[in-house]
Parts: C-alpha cells; structure tokens; sequence
C-alpha cells in the first residue's frame, strides 16, 4: 500500500433528490479527503441527475455516472468501481452517511492489520429527528482478536433478529483486489447484496477486520427516537429471494463440503423465511388480502405459525403503548 493511499467513494443513487446532499456532503467534509466522489445515477425519474450535474460542476472531486436504464444498486455499483482510480473503495448508500472522521479512521486501521477490506460499526440515525438513535453492535460487543473467518461472518448474519447483521456493514475494500479477482456485486439481487460480495471475497482468502468504531451514519427505516419512517430508503425488501440465495449458496462447491457452514447458512434460510413471512403477513394486513394470508398458510405449514407469533408481538407492542 503507498504512504497516501486514495479512495474512491461510490454511490449509488435512484430517485434521491430529496436526501443525496447529505451523504455527498458527509465524503466532502472527510478529514481524510477522498480523491473521488463517484455518483452514479441509477436512470432516476425525479430530478436527482440534474442535482448532481449541479453538485458536479461546483466541485471536480464529485464525478457523475448515469446508466442508461435502471439496473439496481449492485449493477450501479460495478459501474462505479469499474470507473473507480483509488487504492481503496468505500461504498456509501445514497441515504447514509459518513462521520466525518470515518477515513482517517479506518485507513491507519486497515494499514495495521494488513486487511484487504475492513469495516466499522454501524450508528444508527433517525433522519426525523437528525440524531444518532444508538449503534449497530451495541457498547459490550466482543469482536475476534484477528481476521474475521467465513464461520464467523456467516454466523453473524443468520437473520434471527438476535444482534446486528454483519452484512449490514459498509467495508471499504482494496479495490485491487476486487479486480485481480474478478469478484463483483451479484446483479441478481437489490437488497442484501453487500453480504454475497463479503463471502466472494472471504472465499477467495481475502483478509477482513471489523473495528467496533461506529462511523458509518445509518439511516434506520422507521427512526428510533421520533418512530417516523424515513421516507428516504429505495431497497425493496426481497427476503424471499435472499432465502434462496443462501440455499443455493450451502449448495455452492467451495462449500458444500464444509458441514458447518452448511448448517449456519440453513439457519440463515430459516431466519429469511420467518422475516419473509412476517413481512409478507404486515402487507397483507394493510392492504386487507386476507384471502392471500390463508393461501400463504395453506401451502406452507411454516406460516401460521410465524404469523400467530407475529399478531402476538403486535399485541403485546399496543398493549405496552397503553400502559
């Protein structure tokens, strides 16, 4: 690694006219100044490629890409890491942010520990209150004293709501290293991408560190603090879909012979399916598709009970809110 190492950073942006100024400008004010601002839009319908262009022509750091048609956050971000020139990547999601110290940071962290990518913990912020609401790990978590094996991440994303999801972090990465192994975000998926491109990377023998330094500013969905949804996310939640990927991934020859991991990621699957469940039971329940909720529970034997624990907890939340 050179004395001075670069970075790039990447976002990707759809329709983020109302919220991307923050996160352009949490790159723009890192102590540690990146040497790019790659945006890439995403063939947004609102006036988010004209904002850039703006934002564009008043700094040279801040450098446009705009896709021809709408390929996804995975899709936009390989076009941004193609286009990239840094030593290093740090990715940053259009309705997030960095502390303004998060570079400086974790590139002396990553210099120390030889890593090829490394991450830091997660602050959770509440964009209708404009406040930090907690972190991602929490004050007493106990990270491993080395590089962090594919055991270890994948038991730390088996989706059971028992702690932070580790493919919820935001790694900065060698870029290098992507590039030398061909290794890129799968297009396939819009939601839980960044968890499949840390197992790419982790089977490769990639080294990865997680600091517990909570420096990346996420934006949570309904806020801690005010209990008013952000407005500000475009994920489209596919937990369906990530149940299939991690069964299709035990099945995956650089694993399947590894009993262990076979087991963690079907507990992966079964923790997606049961958030599948209860998101599909939250929609169905607004919208009033009660006939779609006894198909679900007909074909799948699973269901009924996770919706049953599910109309419990919701119970339980009124009743706690009245007392």
């Amino acid at each position: 690694m050179s004395a001075n190492p670069t970075v790039s950073v990447i976002i990707a942006a759809y329709n983020a006219e109302n919220f991307i100024k923050r996160a352009i400008s949490s790159a723009l004010e890192q102590t540690y100044a990146p040497l790019e601002i790659i945006v890439i839009d995403d063939c947004s319908s609102d006036g988010t490629k004209a904002l850039l262009e703006a934002e564009a022509a008043s700094n040279p750091t801040i450098k446009i890409l705009a896709l021809p048609r709408n390929g996804g956050p995975s899709a936009a971000r390989n076009a941004g890491i193609a286009a990239a020139t840094g030593d290093w990547l740090a990715i940053l999601d259009a309705d997030d942010a960095f502390m303004p110290n998060r570079l400086a940071c974790l590139l002396p962290f990553a210099v120390e520990t030889e890593a090829d990518f490394v991450a830091d913990d997660l602050a959770y912020y509440d964009a209708a209150a404009e406040c930090v609401t907690g972190s991602g790990m929490g004050h007493d978590i106990k990270l491993p004293e080395g590089p962090i094996g594919l055991r270890d991440f994948i038991a730390h994303n088996l989706a059971d709501g028992r702690g932070l999801d580790w493919g919820l972090l935001k790694p900065i990465f060698r870029r290098r290293v992507l590039v030398e192994r061909n290794i890129q975000y799968d297009t396939s998926l819009t939601h839980g991408e960044d968890f499949q491109l840390v197992v790419d990377l982790l089977l490769s023998g990639a080294k990865f560190w997680i600091s517990p330094q909570p420096l990346y500013l996420y934006t949570q969905r309904m806020g801690g603090v005010s209990k008013r949804a952000s407005g500000q996310t475009r994920t489209a939640i596919a937990y369906g879909k990530l149940k299939q990927a991690a069964e299709a991934l035990s099945r995956d020859p650089r694993i399947a012979g590894d009993p262990d991991l076979v087991v963690l990621l079907q507990r992966r699957a079964q923790g997606l399916g049961r958030l599948d469940d209860a998101h599909y039971i939250s929609g169905a329940l607004r919208s009033g598709a009660f006939f779609g909720i006894v198909k679900r529970a007909w074909n799948d034997a699973n269901f009924l009970p996770h919706m049953l624990a599910q109309i419990g907890r919701a119970i339980r939340r009124r009743l706690q809110a009245t007392q």
